[in-house]
């Protein structure tokens, strides 16, 4: 792809990969759907599983900095500013809204996309301030540079992390479908984030 524009190699990516890999898709598909279910059924359960004593529900903001390490087929590194901004219903439970500003740097291009999400976290309290906990991210990426001009897709991150006091770590798999008239390709990554939590 030497001497190409970034969007122009996206753009052939698309058109030849679409045909190899629908078959793939299809299945790689299903599984996501199926382990989208089983994340969400397990993130129900877990915030079922709290006290029934009644909790104010309150405000809880987060500010996240991290790296994805790209995996398979479009295996592009990545850095990532994110933020939630949501409730927490009680000790076990949060939800909210997110934002975020992902830049991917490839053979010295860079690009960027502004994914927009839901987020969920179910919490497994070990004290006060120490706590285990799942996360899912649903939502859908922007492309807000020229060469990802157009394009946008499905976004969704399933993580597990720990979070002590107001700060927290986690790690997770983040998938970002880029589609231009009728084709799509993913690109995946194994995601490391630092956040602090308010």
């Amino acid at each position: 792809y030497r001497g190409k524009s970034s969007n122009n190699v996206l753009r052939y990516s698309l058109l030849n990969f679409n045909a190899k890999f629908e078959d793939i898709g299809g299945m790689k598909n299903f599984i996501i759907m199926k382990t989208l279910k089983g994340l969400l059924v397990a993130l129900f359960m877990l915030c079922t599983t709290a006290g029934y004593a009644q909790e104010a529900i309150k405000y809880q903001g987060e500010v996240d900095l991290g790296y994805s390490i790209g995996v398979g087929t479009f295996n592009i590194n990545r850095a990532n500013l994110h933020t939630i901004h949501g409730a927490k219903i009680n000790k076990n439970f949060s939800v909210g809204l997110g934002i975020g500003l992902d830049l991917y740097h490839n053979e010295g291009d860079l690009d960027f996309m502004l994914p927009i999400f839901v987020n969920a976290k179910g919490y497994l309290p070990i004290n006060e301030k120490f706590s285990p906990y799942a996360s899912l991210d649903l939502g859908y990426g922007i492309g807000v540079s020229e060469s990802f001009s157009g394009v946008g897709g499905f976004y969704w991150s399933p993580a597990i992390g720990i979070k002590y006091d107001k700060f927290k770590f986690q790690i997770g798999y983040v998938s970002q479908s880029l589609s231009e008239s009728g084709f799509s390709i993913n690109m995946e990554a194994v995601q490391f984030k630092l956040g602090l939590v308010f």
